[in-house]
């Protein structure tokens, strides 16, 4: 059983919760300046289609902000990225895409029996069928930027600043926190189970790289998803499923483990919720998925 640090926690929880209300801000931000100042000089001057300036300024908005966000978080919690180890682990990355696909394809069914009882569809579309720029715009966000950013903020700085107090605790709050960031409910369902496997899968391989390339993979394979009637794309996406499952499968006892290992009578999750940034961004982004629910299916 891992033990309770020495010094007050609080703090330090209450900074996760100031980096994420930083981050949001940041995005509304960014979003109104180039949607209400840069996009009509952007529109005016290249005369392009909408959708590829849209996908740009998506693009900028996703450098910019996690660029500001790493430097604010590395002298918060006084931890530089390049502290972080880069192993290079193929069959650890081979699993950790596999168990996402594998969870992520088992919730798109259980998403698409809801739809049938009007749950709606409030994910966005990241399919690559639109024009050159585009699909090369929406490629570098979702495939490289995403899980560059995201890894580094989530399993770099936030899990490594949990992990201290308490592994377990430590992975599900990440994971609770990274799956309401994506502020609709198809998407914060699956990020959560996606991000518990990548925060496992840090925590036991100790390498960042590991989980980039891994969400990276995925993201990927999200973005073929508009190809699956091809008979190769089907072919590995069934290859994925099963192999996912029967990694699932091998690593549950080690799991098992793992969870009575990381038993705590400390109530770490009270404590983290209980800081006012912690509690406000629980209430922000469930209140933000609850409305857009609703507005979509009105």
């Amino acid at each position: 059983m891992q033990q309770p640090p020495k010094f007050m926690p609080d703090k330090e929880f209450s900074k996760v919760g100031g980096s994420l209300w930083l981050y949001i801000i940041m995005q509304l931000t960014l979003s109104f300046l180039f949607s209400f100042v840069a996009m009509p000089l952007i529109m005016y001057s290249l005369y392009y289609d909408y959708s590829a300036i849209n996908a740009c300024i998506e693009m900028l908005i996703s450098f910019i902000s996690g660029i500001i966000l790493l430097w604010f978080m590395s002298n918060s919690f006084k931890r530089s990225t390049k502290d972080l180890k880069f192993s290079f682990k193929p069959k650890e990355i081979i699993d950790t895409i596999a168990m996402m696909y594998f969870l992520n394809y088992a919730i798109g069914i259980i998403g698409a029996l809801l739809s049938k009882f009007g749950l709606p569809d409030t994910s966005p579309d990241f399919s690559l069928n639109g024009s050159v720029l585009f699909n090369t715009f929406t490629f570098i966000s979702v495939v490289i930027l995403a899980p560059i950013f995201e890894e580094l903020i989530f399993r770099g700085m936030i899990l490594n600043a949990l992990t201290k107090y308490n592994k377990m605790f430590a992975i599900i709050v990440t994971s609770l926190l990274f799956g309401l960031l994506h502020l609709n409910i198809t998407q914060a369902i699956p990020a959560f189970f996606m991000s518990l496997v990548l925060c496992y899968m840090y925590v036991q391989t100790d390498s960042i790289l590991v989980t980039i390339l891994a969400h990276a993979g995925n993201n990927f394979l999200a973005l073929m998803s508009a190809y699956s009637n091809h008979i190769l794309i089907t072919v590995l996406v069934l290859a994925l499923v099963i192999y996912g499952l029967i990694t699932i499968i091998l690593k549950s006892k080690e799991v098992n483990a793992f969870i009575k290992e990381e038993k705590t009578n400390e109530n770490w999750y009270a404590r983290f919720f209980k800081q006012i940034p912690n509690l406000l961004y629980l209430i922000f982004t469930i209140l933000w998925i609850i409305i857009s629910l609703f507005m979509n299916m009105f």
